[in-house]
């Protein structure tokens, strides 16, 4: 494959350490580059870097979390590295790894085989705490763009959410690859996930001023709807193939997500009457942070409501009964 395109990964890192090594170990199996956007990371995950001679690390000194911007600079950067090759560009988070059945599919090979401007959509393997199951995302997402070098597409601006490629809007060049999913390791650690939860209702609030309902929509976890699957032995990175068993290199001890902290940090900006109205308020958070609930008795039973018909959201009975609980939060 000596005419191949270069590939260069753009990961976004936060305090990732307790997924990063196994990210950087299988990633570094098949891409050139992987571009690290570090944001003042303080878990040891500055040190990970160094074990790996493809990543580029370039420092997101940015306190404030802004998808757009950080966005911007990995596009920026990978494009400066990339210095006028034909290049692949793949926009994967820490907790995202290519499955190791990949290589050898043909939609691996069509990736190869692209042309400029082409992109490429994919689905998580959600993986359970177990490591020995997950579930087929309901959505595809676009994560690799064969680079047309131009600029701006204007689909990866967004505070929060962007798209994380800078394909164009109106690219009619798209692939939805089958032959392959991409491991999604957030759900291994529910507490993480939990923690993710809050943070991005926090943020979303706080950017963007949606309402308490809006946002309880849109990040309260309910499980997938699709069907939960063995995990395949080839999806793995075993020992007997690849010299290193990917579980191991995954850290599920954490009991506190920076996550969380940044929440809290930032509580001191708003009265506790506006916060008492976010779906944030979870009993182990609570006594984690050394909190006190602000929540009035009507509030708490609105934010059960909440919880209790996520998964009949669309119902005409939900909505009407979701504009009156508005007007209460």
């Amino acid at each position: 494959m000596c005419n191949s395109p270069i590939q260069i990964v753009m990961t976004p890192v936060r305090n990732e350490a307790w997924v990063l090594r196994a990210f950087l170990t299988t990633t570094s199996l098949w891409a050139d580059y992987i571009i690290v956007a570090d944001q003042m990371s303080t878990d040891g995950s500055r040190e990970i870097y160094k074990e790996f001679t493809k990543v580029i690390v370039i420092d997101n000194k940015n306190p404030e979390f802004n998808e757009a911007e950080r966005q911007a600079m990995l596009v920026a950067k990978a494009r400066e590295v990339a210095a006028g090759r034909d290049t692949l560009l793949w926009g994967l988070d820490a907790d995202e790894i290519i499955a190791a059945n990949a290589f050898e599919t043909k939609d691996w090979q069509r990736i190869f085989n692209s042309k400029p401007g082409a992109v490429f959509w994919f689905n998580w393997a959600i993986t359970s705490p177990d490591l020995k199951h997950y579930q087929v995302s309901s959505y595809s997402y676009p994560w690799c763009f064969h680079d047309d070098g131009k600029e701006p597409h204007g689909n990866y601006v967004r505070n929060m959410h962007s798209m994380r490629i800078p394909y164009p809007a109106d690219e009619h060049d798209m692939t939805y690859v089958k032959d392959f999913y991409v491991h999604h390791l957030a759900w291994v650690n529910p507490y993480r996930v939990a923690a993710k939860r809050r943070f991005y209702t926090f943020i979303d609030w706080e950017m963007n001023h949606r309402s308490a309902i809006q946002l309880a929509r849109s990040y309260t976890a309910t499980p997938d709807s699709t069907p939960i699957l063995p995990m395949k032995a080839d999806m793995v990175y075993a020992k007997d193939k690849f010299d290193f068993d990917m579980w191991k290199l995954i850290d599920l001890s954490e009991k506190h997500c920076w996550m969380d902290a940044y929440v809290v940090e930032h509580m001191a900006r708003h009265s506790t009457k506006e916060l008492a109205a976010l779906l944030i308020w979870d009993a182990a958070f609570i006594k984690e942070e050394n909190l006190s609930d602000p929540r009035n008795l009507i509030q708490k039973i609105a934010h059960n409501y909440l919880s209790m018909t996520q998964q009949i959201k669309s119902s005409r009975i939900i909505k009407f009964c979701d504009k009156l609980f508005k007007r209460l939060l």
